[in-house]
């Protein structure tokens, strides 16, 4: 299971930090320009993030948006460890972005398969595919590596307050069957991070870099889980 605790989202407008400043980051979460135009400037930056010696993620236009495939042409190279889709509806949706993946593989030299799939479930469309989407992946290239999930954004997908208990039964089925497929959910709200590590989420992204040492605080793992990933690496 990958290490999640503490991931640092790098907004486009965000420069890419120093190695003092990520130090306590588990991974680094790149999302793209808003601009298709900019997409063309995106590798310099990619290759930065890389040499940070830390996961990178390329957070992926919407699948439906048809800017997925000409992103990645840009972005995705060696080194980069996965994407990261804000949000799927169907199993066919991340079945085209495998394609997608892999055709950029094969023609970029990495082995194919390798690049990693972390996707969001926040919405009840969105989690009622979950459990088919997460089997489906696992039965080809098995490339999941954690699942996403903001109250915020479930909320407002119901027009209810985020601290209601529908909320909170979403977000223990998006735990629950992650479980299931022994994958991580990392938690959307840094300021709710202990609350969220009491449910079982595994850890949380946040976009300041400030709250990195305390959310890998928040969400220290057991003695017993850690040895597992190191005898299993």
């Amino acid at each position: 299971m990958d290490d999640v605790r503490a991931l640092l989202v790098l907004l486009p407008d965000s420069p890419i930090p120093d190695a003092a400043t990520v130090e306590y980051a588990d991974g680094l979460i790149l999302v793209p320009p808003q601009d298709e135009s900019d997409f063309s400037t995106v590798s310099e930056r990619v290759r930065a993030a890389i040499e940070l010696g830390l996961p990178v993620y390329l957070v992926t236009p919407a699948l439906d948006s048809g800017l997925t495939r000409t992103y990645l042409q840009s972005a995705l190279q060696e080194g980069v460890y996965g994407v990261a889709v804000q949000t799927a509806a169907s199993v066919d949706q991340l079945r085209y972005l495998e394609g997608i993946l892999e055709e950029i593989e094969i023609r970029t030299g990495i082995r194919p398969g390798l690049t990693a799939m972390a996707v969001g479930f926040h919405d009840p469309r969105a989690i009622n595919i979950m459990s088919e989407a997460l089997a489906a992946m696992r039965d080809s290239a098995d490339r999941m590596t954690w699942i996403a999930y903001d109250e915020a954004e479930f909320a407002e997908s119901l027009g209810v307050a985020p601290d209601s208990a529908t909320v909170a039964v979403g977000g223990s089925n998006v735990v629950l069957t992650a479980a299931a497929f022994d994958l991580p959910v990392v938690f959307g709200l840094p300021s709710d991070a202990e609350r969220a590590a009491a449910l079982g989420f595994r850890g949380c992204a946040t976009d300041d870099p400030a709250e990195l040492e305390s959310l890998r605080s928040v969400f220290s793992r057991p003695e017993s889980e850690s040895a597992t990933d190191e005898e299993d690496s």
